[in-house]
């Protein structure tokens, strides 16, 4: 099968994107939701431990599946190229 090429467009806004630093996923039989949420780590106010939702993605299971598989490509590629990705420990 012959590989496709797909020109894309977007405005400017988009082009920019949006920083996340934190993400949850949430899914039920049709599909996947990916809230993509910011948290400002020097925020004062009494909304300090208020979460900002940045974007949100739905995708179907097929589309969650290749993007799955999408990012664990692209993260051995980039240890390969930058060395191993370290994780802190996780809060309990």
């Amino acid at each position: 099968m012959a590989e496709r090429q797909m020109q894309i467009a977007a405005e400017n806004d988009t082009r920019r994107g949006v920083y996340s630093n934190l993400a949850l996923i949430a899914h039920r039989q049709e599909e996947f939701i990916i809230d993509f949420l910011f948290i400002d780590p020097q925020a004062q106010t009494p909304q300090a431990d208020q979460a900002l939702l940045v974007s949100r993605i739905i995708l179907n299971p097929g589309h969650m599946k290749r993007l799955y598989h999408a990012i664990g490509d692209n993260i051995s590629k980039y240890e390969k190229n930058f060395g191993k990705i370290v994780l802190p420990p996780t809060l309990k």
